[in-house]
Formats: structure tokens, sequence, C-alpha cells
């Protein structure tokens, strides 16, 4: 279940609940598009405030997506909003704060209870995993405390990409749906602190040469960034 807010500056208030949205996820941050209501619950009620809210100030607005007792669980920002019709429902158009590919089926699998052990992100399609990752960071599970001088044990034989890499780290260190980076820069700002440790003792990477045959340059440029935090790497 979704449901649409005008962005007021406070609390999302719900307009009108919506079944359905399409066309909420992109390659890029930012970008202009067309996202698709299927089964607005109140159409009269959404098209009004729209219309009210372009007249008055900037056309703002929210997509939330709610769990089973219609809680807000995530939201999804656009912007310059302009509302048309179609034959299967309406269309918001306007510049959309994306998520990438795979996120909302992240959240899907939240709501059935479907995330409950380690590996489901390995269920995802390669260009689905940054939407795995989005989600581990903004809604996975999050640390309770802040551990020192741990060691990672990574195994070049659990994925098959960087992606993959990211993926498994997250859950090695900090648990099913976990998160540690997404991307280089990311590895980098986790390993400062406040994404589940403190500090890192020690890297244990098995199987290292198939990593190092997949990810190629990326190899070096991770272990250089673990080596900057004084982590010593023990590859076998």
């Amino acid at each position: 279940m979704f449901g649409f807010a005008l962005d007021t500056g406070g609390e999302p208030e719900m307009i009108t609940l919506i079944d359905h949205v399409n066309n909420l996820e992109g390659r890029y941050p930012i970008t202009y598009k067309k996202v698709r209501l299927m089964n607005v619950h109140n159409t009269p009620t959404l098209v009004s405030a729209i219309k009210t809210s372009s007249e008055m100030y900037q056309n703002n607005g929210l997509v939330c997506r709610l769990d089973h007792e219609n809680n807000i669980i995530s939201s999804t920002f656009i912007s310059s909003i302009k509302i048309s019709k179609s034959k299967k429902g309406l269309i918001l158009n306007g510049f959309v704060w994306t998520h990438p590919k795979g996120y909302q089926k992240a959240m899907d699998m939240k709501l059935n209870n479907e995330i409950n052990e380690k590996n489901v992100w390995k269920k995802f399609q390669k260009d689905e995993l940054q939407g795995w990752l989005a989600y581990a960071l903004n809604t996975g599970k999050k640390p309770e405390k802040n551990r020192e001088n741990i060691t990672v044990r990574i195994n070049g034989n659990d994925f098959h990409n960087l992606d993959g890499f990211f993926c498994t780290l997250g859950e090695e260190i900090n648990g099913i749906s976990g998160y540690f980076g997404r991307n280089l820069p990311a590895l980098y700002d986790s390993l400062r602190g406040d994404f589940g440790v403190k500090s890192i003792s020690e890297l244990n990477w098995t199987n290292h040469m198939r990593s190092k045959v997949l990810l190629k340059s990326k190899f070096t440029k991770i272990l250089e960034i673990f080596e900057d935090y004084s982590i010593k790497i023990v590859l076998n």
C-alpha cells in the first residue's frame, strides 16, 4: 500500500491511499519522470490538493510506502508536480528523488517478512543489487552498538561482482540486511565509524584470487582503503 502527502515541512498527512505506484525507481538520483498511480482511493481529493498546492506554494509531495497498519516506512520526494490522467489511472509528472532498481522489491520482501536470514540479496538480479544496498542503508537492520577491533571474514566464492561484495560485507559486519558501504567512497565513510563498528583489526579474505579476477582494479582499491585504516589484511 502507498499514500500521497504534500510536502509542507511538517509530519506528512496522507491525502489518499494508493494500491500501487509504478516508476519510482531510476538510474539517476533525481530525474524528471512520470509516476503512475494505480487505484487511487480518493481521486477528487488528490487532484484538488495538488491543484491548490500549485496555486499557493511550491508544488512538492511525497509518495509514501506504508506498512500493513498504514504507517510510513519509506517515502519518495517529488517536486514541481503536475497531475494528469491516463486510461490506467493518474500520473504524477515531476522531478523524482528516486531509489535504485530493486529497492521496492526489498521493501515488498520486508513487508512480507521474507528478510529473516542472510543472503536474501542473492535472489536479486545484478542490476537490482544497488536497490538492496539502498534498502540496507535506509531501512535495514541497525547495529545496537559500535564494536571495536573485530575480525571481518570474506569468502570470494560468496559474490560475483562489486555490488555483491558490498552485500556480503554488510551482512558479515552487521548481520541480516546489514550495511557497510555501497561503493568505494561509502566504504571509506563506513570505516570512520557509526556503521556498526568503531574499528576493524583484521580483514581475512579467503578465495581472494577469484575476487581479484572479478573485481580487477577495484580489488586493489578495496585493500588500499582497509590499509588506510591500519587494518591487517590476510589473503588466502
